[in-house]
């Protein structure tokens, strides 16, 4: 199989080295150290962990917490994966065959549509930029899926618009698909991340669609939401004989988890409660932030503020191209934000508020710098 390679990569990795990183998808990253005292768990623990083989499903202890955070989800409809783009890549390529018409909307996430188009099916897409407040319309989702349609695929809370839908829409999603005997992926990286005074968590489509619609299935994580992106644990849940495919599946990719990864996956979801009321104590602050400078700047930016997970995607209004001014924002202000073209919509760009509110709120400072600069005729932001 032959696969178009990822637009963002070679940026991201050029991003590592800079002062501030607003180009990634995930709250700030802890270390170990940090990670252990916030889960009040002990380094010595690490000490006794067997180095040997793991199940090829995860650990029974891991998998347990996973389904603590759904309604009703069974064991044995679940599968750990290293990172959900795994467990994608298992469930497309178990469920997918030629010339199977796959709907998304756009933009997306590339594993997302890139690897049903790399199978060989045919992708509709539904051009959320389109839509009213690039929110998911789903009238024209309705219009879109067709008793040919073999599998919708939906990502909530999205990447990189940041809109979430509430149950009453997943509801009507799942009885769209129903109606049209498709298949249904819900893609919930993000929903452990709330942005919605009072709330816990975003409500999983596989909770609301599955007792109306059997075929449906979806992918999870929580290493964005719990900054702890290096350990790259996801999951899938889809009936059992699907998943036992999909296992068989990775048995020719990775095989198992590290015991070590499974570990720390499972300590950090036990307390990711508390975690997240820790990151939030920067998050809610950044956004409060980043809606004041949008509004600052909306001759520059048309902005959506994001319900949920910790990246918007706003577009330059007048320019064709961002990646002139991120450029310009990486060489000279060592501030990193993810140009468009990553999502094929050149005019965007994505950008994180993840970080700490210090240095958040430095990083728009500079970005106004840029700003002033451009204003007074001394930079120019189109190519």
């Amino acid at each position: 199989m032959k696969i178009l390679r990822y637009h963002m990569e070679d940026w991201l990795n050029d991003s590592f080295q800079v002062d501030y990183n607003l180009s990634a998808s995930g709250c700030q990253d802890y270390t170990l150290a940090e990670l252990l005292e916030l889960c009040q768990a002990d380094l010595a623990d690490l000490g006794g962990l067997f180095l040997g083989d793991n199940d090829t499903r995860g650990s029974l202890a891991l998998r347990q917490e996973i389904c603590r955070s759904y309604d009703s989800l069974d064991l044995d409809r679940l599968m750990v994966a290293n990172g959900s783009s795994e467990a994608l890549f298992c469930f497309f390529n178990e469920l997918l065959e030629p010339g199977d018409e796959v709907v998304i909307h756009f933009p997306a996430f590339q594993c997302l549509y890139q690897i049903p188009l790399s199978i060989g099916c045919q992708v509709k897409f539904l051009d959320l930029l389109d839509c009213p407040g690039w929110r998911l319309d789903l009238d024209r989702l309705a219009e879109l899926v067709t008793p040919r349609t073999k599998l919708i695929i939906i990502n909530n809370p999205h990447n990189p618009l940041g809109w979430t839908l509430t149950r009453d829409e997943l509801a009507q999603i799942g009885r769209i698909a129903a109606a049209n005997q498709a298949h249904l992926l819900f893609d919930e990286h993000y929903r452990y991340l709330p942005l919605t005074p009072g709330a816990d968590l975003i409500p999983s489509g596989y909770d609301v669609c599955r007792p109306l619609h059997p075929d449906t299935h979806a992918s999870g994580s929580m290493i964005k939401c719990l900054g702890i992106v290096g350990i790259r644990i996801g999951w899938l849940m889809t009936e059992p004989g699907l998943l036992a495919r999909c296992r068989d599946y990775k048995d020719y990719l990775t095989h198992t988890i590290p015991s070590l990864t499974d570990h720390l996956a499972r300590v950090a979801l036990a307390s990711r409660e508390t975690i997240v009321r820790r990151k939030k104590q920067d998050i809610l602050p950044n956004l409060a932030a980043l809606n004041a400078f949008m509004a600052d700047h909306a001759e520059v930016f048309q902005y959506q503020p994001p319900s949920g997970g910790v990246v918007c995607f706003p577009r330059m209004r007048q320019v064709a191209d961002s990646r002139r001014f991120c450029e310009i924002m990486l060489r000279d202000h060592q501030v990193s934000l993810l140009p468009g073209f990553a999502f094929e919509t050149p005019p965007h760009l994505r950008l994180n508020f993840g970080i700490d509110h210090a240095r958040f709120t430095e990083a728009l400072g500079r970005m106004d710098q840029c700003l002033a600069q451009a204003a007074a005729g001394r930079i120019r932001l189109e190519g």
